[in-house]
């Protein structure tokens, strides 16, 4: 993905508006309800840009190390004042420089979608993670127009959106039947566009207890296991 500096500053900013608070409250909740960290673990997010969920696991007391293949993007999340420059490394998606088990949970957030290999880096992080991943993607089958917002649009215009079962089937070809012994969960939200869903939030509410697969976001956790893994 080429770089463009305008659009990350102006998607930045759109976090401050009323509709971009709407919208980010929303998927905080969603990873925080599906994720349950306990304070003090940590977590590895693949794809950090630039550190905005790092910044916000660190107040949540979590030992948090980001990797980002963008290096314009790592320098920006190592400038800002609540995360510390060693927390981000530059490195790719596909191969993560960490040993089996290394960190108790990895997220990855509107990332994977923008991997080269999206196979080989979901089973990177199966390798590295202990406990459980975490992805946040773009539903494909969305009832709403995600993107609505200019800054958005531009920023993920190379985002391929995915599916709850083309991920399955992704961690079916990387493990084969043995999924069938791991625990996946996929919860959706944002049914409405951020401006309306501002709004009238009781609609996002009840179609997110229902759980309707067609939010605009979704996370899918995987609770590993040691099959998945092919660990002893």
């Amino acid at each position: 993905m080429a770089f463009d500096k305008e659009p990350v500053k102006k998607y930045e900013s759109w976090f401050f508006t009323q509709h971009g608070v709407y919208v980010d409250e929303r998927e905080k909740e969603l990873l925080l309800h599906t994720m349950r960290f306990k304070r003090g673990e940590s977590v590895l997010e693949v794809g950090c840009g630039t550190g905005r969920y790092i910044e916000y696991l660190n107040d949540l007391g979590l030992n948090v190390t980001g990797i980002e293949p963008m290096e314009e993007l790592a320098k920006i999340a190592r400038q800002k004042t609540k995360i510390l420059p060693e927390q981000i490394i530059s490195g790719s998606f596909e191969n993560l420089p960490f040993e089996n088990n290394s960190f108790d949970n990895v997220i990855s957030l509107i990332a994977l979608q923008f991997s080269i290999d999206i196979k080989k880096a979901l089973s990177e992080m199966l390798r590295v993670a202990k406990n459980k991943v975490g992805i946040g993607f773009l539903n494909k089958y969305s009832l709403a127009n995600y993107f609505t917002t200019k800054e958005r649009r531009r920023l993920y215009k190379e985002a391929v959106p995915l599916a709850t079962q083309e991920i399955k089937n992704f961690l079916k070809e990387i493990s084969g039947e043995k999924i069938n012994e791991t625990v996946i969960n996929t919860r959706y939200t944002l049914y409405l566009p951020g401006k309306l869903g501002y709004f009238f939030p009781v609609i996002d509410d009840i179609f997110e207890k229902i759980n309707l697969p067609f939010g605009d976001y979704a996370v899918m956790i995987i609770k590993k296991n040691r099959l998945i893994s092919g660990e002893k």
